[in-house]
Formats: structure tokens, sequence, C-alpha cells
């Protein structure tokens, strides 16, 4: 059967990783608190509490536990749905990390900013610069630490006699390389902007969400214009303007080439993907769609999308015919 197991090893160590990062929100401000508890107002001035000047201690700890709660929540669930998505799983891992280390980092500058202070208290010029960066290394570190990702299930058979076929000679190569665009990425990332733009205002208060708004939009957009090459190697899409990132689909990985007149694309996600696969749709004309093994698709709209499937089936039967793999 074609595709990744139902759980690869790394699963459970994703998923651990993943859950042990929004309990991270409350340790640090937590210890403060346990810590100079008597020198610290009676009242807590900190990002989420209620009321005029501040919450208690008690009421703002328990409120900044429903957050954590529902997250943990959310994180089991797409764990538990998307079990043959490693890419995701990972990106959870990431993206878990770098906010609850964010949060965390704001949450115990503003504690500290309250030992022996009467009343709320401003915080120190450095806060922001240094929580952006504990974010981005936790990010890394996470990155590093949930592991590689399972390598490709290899696709087994040739594929299918109804889908285009070119028929290649043992010796001969044959090249494809087509260039479009994603016009719902680039509409997403305007709007992303849009929300930056607006919330500019407010942006010493709502920093982080104007942050990511603003970067979310800006690496939208730049993956708007996307390159695709078809060779002897595999499938590869760069895009350049974003320096010519790539992102290459191996033969292996390919069931079999076929085309569609048209898609809407939706939940491809681009680059990083989505539940149903990943790919540039752009219009509404042919779109190449390559089966994975991993049970997703790829997806590009080109003009002459029936000649790159059958330069991919082409290369596969030449592959594996005579091999029974």
């Amino acid at each position: 059967m074609n595709g990744y197991p139902h759980r690869d090893a790394g699963w459970l160590r994703r998923l651990i990783l993943t859950l042990a990062s929004p309990p991270l929100i409350l340790l640090v401000p937590l210890l403060l608190f346990a810590v100079f508890r008597d020198r610290l107002p009676h009242l807590a001035y900190v990002p989420g509490a209620t009321g005029e000047h501040g919450s208690e201690w008690g009421r703002w700890l328990r409120m900044a536990l429903f957050p954590i709660v529902f997250a943990e929540v959310v994180f089991v669930a797409m764990f538990t749905h998307y079990q043959r998505w490693p890419e995701l799983q990972r990106l959870l891992a990431v993206f878990g990390f770098s906010q609850s280390v964010l949060a965390a980092a704001g949450n115990g500058v503003a504690v500290a900013a309250l030992i022996d202070a009467d009343g709320p208290a401003s915080q120190p010029s450095w806060a922001i610069p240094t929580e952006i960066v504990l974010a981005v290394l936790a990010g890394i570190a996470a990155w590093r630490l949930s592991g590689p990702l399972p390598p490709t299930a290899p696709a087994y058979g040739t594929p299918p006699p109804d889908v285009p076929l070119l028929s290649l000679a043992p010796g001969q190569r044959a090249v494809y390389a087509v260039s479009g665009w994603n016009r719902l990425t680039l509409f997403q990332g305007a709007v992303f902007l849009a929300l930056a733009w607006f919330s500019a205002p407010d942006f010493a208060e709502r920093w982080q969400a104007t942050t990511i708004a603003a970067l979310l939009g800006i690496f939208l957009i730049l993956q708007a214009r996307s390159r695709l090459r078809i060779d002897g190697r595999g499938v590869e899409v760069s895009l350049p303007w974003l320096g010519g990132l790539r992102r290459a689909v191996p033969y292996e990985a390919v069931v079999f080439a076929s085309v569609r007149k048209k898609t809407s694309g939706r939940g491809l996600g681009g680059m990083l993907g989505g539940s149903r696969g990943w790919g540039y749709v752009g219009g509404g004309g042919p779109v190449l769609a390559l089966r994975l093994t991993d049970g997703r698709e790829f997806l590009y709209s080109a003009r002459d999308a029936e000649a790159a499937a059958a330069l991919v089936n082409g290369t596969l039967t030449r592959m594996r015919a005579g091999t029974g793999c």
C-alpha cells in the first residue's frame, strides 16, 4: 500500500513536544510570583488582566489557564486527525513553542516589572526585542527537537492506462518548465497586510498580532510567483521571489499524474501544503495533478498540463517497467 504508515515512529515525539509548549505560558510568571509574592502589588497589572487597573492574581491565573487548555485540545485534535501528515505536526511543534515562549516572556517581563511596585509599571525598552529573539530561538529548537521526517514511502506499479503517457526510450531525456501565478495566495497576502496596516496604530499593545499578520502577508505575496520544472530527477517547484526557495517531489513519491480541466485549489496552501495537498493553482485552466504516496496531491496550473502529465507518467513507466516497483 502506498503512503506513510498510520503513525510513523516520530509521531509521539512530535506530539509530546507540542503539548509541552502551552504550559510554558504560565511557568515563568508562576515562578516569579512564588519567589517575589511578598514584593508584588495585590493586583496583577499584566497582559490579560481585567478591570480598569488589574485583576487579583488568582483570578488572572485562572483566566490564563483557558487558552492553555484550549490550545492543548486543538493540538490533540489536529494530531489525531492528521496522523499521516508529519510535516504539519512538525510545524505545530514549532508554532506552539515559539508562541508559548513569546507569551511566557511577555508575562515574565510584566511580572518582573511589578516587583516592589505599588501599581502599574511600564515595561523596559528591551522587552519586545527580547521576546522576539526568544520566540525565534524557541522555534528553531523545536524544529531540531522534533527530529527528521519519515522517509517517503515508495510508489508501486505503473500509471493506469487512462492517463496521458509519453513513451520514452531508455536513454531519452526530456525537460518541462513553466511559470505561473497563484492569485488566491496573492489575495490572501494582501488581506493580511491590510490587517497589519489597520492594527498599526495600536502596535504598542498588539505588536505580536500586527507583526505576525505583516510577516504572513509578505510571505504569501512572495510565494505567489512560482516555477515548475520536470526532468529526470523529479518534479521541482521554485519560488523566484523568495530567493529561489525550492521543494522537490521525487518520482518515488508519485503514484501517477493526471490532468484536470479546472479546480478550485482550496486547501492547498502553496509550498507549505494543506489537508488535501499542496501546489499552485490559479485561474480556470487545466491543472497537472500528481497523486502522491502520502494520500495527498500536488496540483499546478499550466496551459499544457497534459504534456507535463505525459512526461511524468512516461518517466514513471520507464523507471518501474520490468522492476515490479
